[in-house]
């Protein structure tokens, strides 16, 4: 019995060796059809593409394999910072129309006095323009433009815009109102005050206003009733006007 089961094992050894050198057999012969197909390839590449060609292809086949990472393609250039047009130093309207340049398709966001105030998309053309509502006094207004990828540009000069809607003062303290002269002198001067950096006009004309707003302006006369119209403007444009009536007999 035990001489059987020392047969049936040898047996057995055997049998393992033999399959396990078939699967090698066959493992090798797969290989070699391998390599075989890859020296017909590679010669054929070398007859119809020449060799930088194959050394391109090989180099690109090795970054293919060992690039774990894509490639990065992204914008990651900032726009060009808007360009706001001029304003006015000071206006008396609450709205005001902002105009600008800035790369086209981008988003424009405006700031007023440090806070966000409104976006808007730049056109084709890089032209765009939004209304702002401004507070009394002194309003700072800049941009910036975020492209597609997200990308900000640069904040734009600053413009500085006064708002005030309050009429400026004005005094007129000579001709009095409704008077009449007589005699040959047919000139007399109008005098007044206001406040600093006002305009004033006598008849559409303009005055000189001195650091202080005082002013003269000698008006000839003529026979008769004369309306003289006396106008005070300042930066913002709000006027205050005054009239006077004076009658001239020679």
């Amino acid at each position: 019995m035990g001489r059987q089961f020392k047969s049936a094992r040898q047996l057995m050894v055997k049998y393992r060796r033999s399959r396990l050198r078939r699967k090698e057999d066959a493992r090798s012969l797969r290989r070699a059809v391998v390599f075989g197909g890859l020296t017909v390839v590679l010669a054929l590449g070398l007859v119809f593409l020449g060799i930088p060609a194959l050394i391109r292809m090989a180099i690109f086949l090795g970054n293919l394999r060992g690039s774990s990472q894509p490639v990065e393609t992204g914008d990651t250039l900032a726009p060009s910072a808007p360009q706001l047009k001029s304003l006015p130093e000071a206006t008396n309207s609450a709205q005001i129309k902002i105009e600008g340049f800035a790369e086209a398709g981008s988003t424009v966001e405006i700031f007023l006095s440090g806070m966000s105030n409104k976006e808007v998309v730049a056109e084709s053309e890089g032209t765009f323009n939004a209304s702002l509502r401004l507070t009394l006094g002194r309003n700072d207004i800049l941009a910036t433009a975020t492209d597609e990828n997200g990308n900000t540009s640069q904040k734009s000069d600053k413009l500085i815009i006064y708002y005030d809607n309050t009429s400026p003062s004005l005094e007129i303290n000579e001709p009095l109102d409704n008077v009449e002269y007589f005699g040959e002198e047919n000139t007399i001067t109008i005098k007044g005050k206001t406040e600093e950096e006002v305009t004033i006009t006598v008849n559409e004309r303009m005055v000189i206003v001195d650091s202080e707003g005082n002013f003269e302006y000698p008006l000839n006369l003529s026979e008769g009733e004369n309306l003289i119209q006396v106008k005070a403007i300042d930066k913002a444009g709000n006027i205050t006007e005054e009239e006077r009536k004076v009658t001239y007999s020679p």
